[in-house]
């Protein structure tokens, strides 16, 4: 019997837009999340449901490829139970966008290095425009899907694409459901001679129905003293009113809360903040603060699948709201879980906890290793292909995932590729792998001539290491019902790399080892099926260590330790005992 909850509904309106490769989605792909840790749960369940989510209080953050993510939300049951997405997804602007990571501490460059900071790839908002509006197109499908009949989607950008994210919104929802083209002005600095410096985001406002929520005296411009005192006349009711002339003509209006908010909001940019995250594309909380008081109730789920630094996960949480974040980037996840945990401590009453997902086995950071394999084997990008990642010595190249050995399966997506995509393509391919069975190297050698011939090039036959794993050194000792950790030292070998400095240099000038390390988590009773987060250390201030020793209450003599120590690039290391 098939999955009801694999089905999509077909979209609303008329086709807006054609591009190459434009293909809408029938139906979607189960992807199994993999529970990670949990923070306020007690049983965490080992997959989402609706139905766990329902009858529990927590949220849920989620790290993955998000239309994988969004998939996973359909087949759980979530299908129809959002009240509202805002979505602030790569813009096409052609830049990339790197996260930089200060160690803890230090306000000066390391003698000896190339770099005072670590940069860490987020993303890289490159794209062909088909791919880019296919990209897109699918996200916004699956949201749809997502919505409850009352719900509203927020999509946020600005010139680059917006005048086809209309029309796509449009095709999507169908035009009788666009409420809003809202412009956020941020008058800050201006940088342009030749042209009106570019101030403004655009932000589309559709509703999934007719019946859409929208709070209206929650976001009323109150009035001031003047304004008020303009209501001197009553109507037959005794209510009090002000004619208004605009156009020649005596206009009512009668007296209210305020003023009904504008679709140009003057919300300023907060680079102290900006440079306190240390995320690229921040986006201020009174401009959340707008947008889920507006469009949400108590109730409501809040969704945001980009959620970057998770400004979106914070605002919900201080107005009450349950919600569920998804990002690809690690960095993502690691600022968002921090905000979060800043945020708890600092809140009058407990937070709700929180469930982190992993979907689709996905781990590491593929923009980085891949910026560092093109630039090792010198691979000539072409920027119209999403499927292979360049060109290399007259070969298309494909770098494939690098947490695991290349795999039969690897090959079989490449060839399938090629027939059904690239019939007419000649050139051989150089496959980049971490790690691959002596038997697969066989068979594809024993192939008879084939056209597209593929060479398998293994990185770590060249000496190159991926996923280079920290060292810890954390002694844990135990008595009775309680236990003491001592972290005694750390060491990066990906900070060591992106900082381009030696062991040596960086133990010469930085006296403390914690300057490495963002914050340690522990679980007091760990059970191998998840971590759960019983005590934290994280330190507010970014000039601040870890503490380093802890004297931890165990719920039961002999329970299991288990040590999570997070270090300024987002990399885990887990220490059992």
């Amino acid at each position: 019997m098939k999955n009801p909850n694999l089905k999509i509904t077909p979209v609303k309106g008329r086709p807006m837009l054609h591009w190459v490769g434009k293909r809408p989605l029938d139906v979607v792909e189960h992807y199994p999340a993999q529970l990670c840790e949990a923070a306020g749960v007690k049983a965490p369940p080992r997959e989402p449901s609706y139905a766990e989510f329902a009858k529990h209080d927590y949220n849920l953050l989620f790290h993955g490829d998000n239309k994988e993510v969004l998939s996973s939300l359909l087949t759980a049951g979530f299908r129809g139970k959002i009240d509202l997405v805002y979505i602030d997804p790569p813009f096409d602007s052609k830049a990339d966008y790197v996260r930089k990571v200060k160690l803890r501490g230090q306000s000066k460059k390391i003698a000896g290095g190339e770099a005072s900071t670590a940069e860490q790839a987020q993303y890289e908002d490159i794209w062909a425009n088909d791919n880019y509006l296919q990209f897109m197109y699918e996200r916004v499908i699956l949201l749809r899907e997502l919505l409850s009949e009352r719900g509203s989607i927020y999509l946020h950008c600005d010139w680059h694409k917006s005048h086809h994210l209309r029309l796509l919104l449009d095709e999507v929802f169908g035009t009788d459901c666009f409420q809003n083209h809202i412009i956020w002005f941020y008058p800050r600095g201006g940088d342009s001679t030749r042209q009106f410096n570019r101030k403004h985001d655009d932000i589309f406002f559709y509703s999934k129905t007719d019946d859409w929520i929208f709070n209206y005296d929650d976001v009323v411009i109150p009035y001031t003293d003047e304004q008020r005192a303009r209501f001197t006349e009553k109507d037959e009711h005794g209510k009090f009113y002000w004619n208004v002339n605009p156009r020649g003509e005596r206009v009512k209006t009668y007296l209210g809360k305020g003023i009904g908010e504008y679709d140009v909001w003057n919300i300023g940019i907060n680079a102290s903040q900006i440079q306190a995250i240390g995320y690229p594309t921040l986006k201020p909380e009174p401009l959340l603060e707008r947008i889920i008081t507006a469009s949400s109730n108590k109730d409501s789920i809040v969704l945001d699948c980009f959620c970057g630094s998770g400004t979106t996960a914070v605002v919900a949480e201080k107005l009450g709201r349950r919600w569920i974040m998804a990002d690809m980037n690690k960095g993502a996840i690691q600022t968002t879980l921090a905000r979060l945990q800043r945020q708890k401590k600092s809140a009058e009453k407990s937070a709700r906890g929180v469930i982190h997902y992993r979907v689709n086995n996905y781990t590491g950071n593929e923009a980085d290793l891949k910026k560092l394999l093109i630039s090792k084997y010198g691979i000539r990008r072409e920027r119209g292909d999403l499927f292979f990642d360049g060109v290399v010595g007259g070969q298309l190249a494909k770098i494939t995932a690098l947490n695991k050995p290349l795999t039969r399966l690897d090959i079989q997506h490449i060839k399938d590729e090629i027939a059904q995509n690239r019939p007419d393509e000649t050139r051989g391919i150089t496959v980049f792998c971490s790690g691959c069975e002596l038997s697969l190297l066989e068979e594809l050698a024993a192939e008879k001539k084939p056209i597209n011939k593929i060479t398998v090039r293994d990185i770590q036959a060249d000496g190159m290491v991926t996923y280079a794993r920290a060292g810890a050194d954390v002694q844990i000792t135990k008595k009775g019902a309680t236990a003491r950790v001592k972290i005694r030292d750390y060491i990066s070998p990906s900070i060591l790399a992106r900082m381009d400095i030696e062991r040596s240099v960086l133990n010469e000038q930085i006296s403390d080892f914690r300057a490495q390390i963002d914050y340690v988590l522990f679980d007091t009773d760990y059970n191998s099926a998840h971590f759960n987060i019983a005590q934290t250390d994280h330190p507010e201030k970014k000039t601040d260590f870890i503490i380093g020793e802890y004297e931890l209450d165990l719920p039961h003599a002999g329970a299991k330790i288990a040590v999570k120590v997070v270090d300024m690039l987002g990399e885990e290391t887990l220490i059992l005992e």
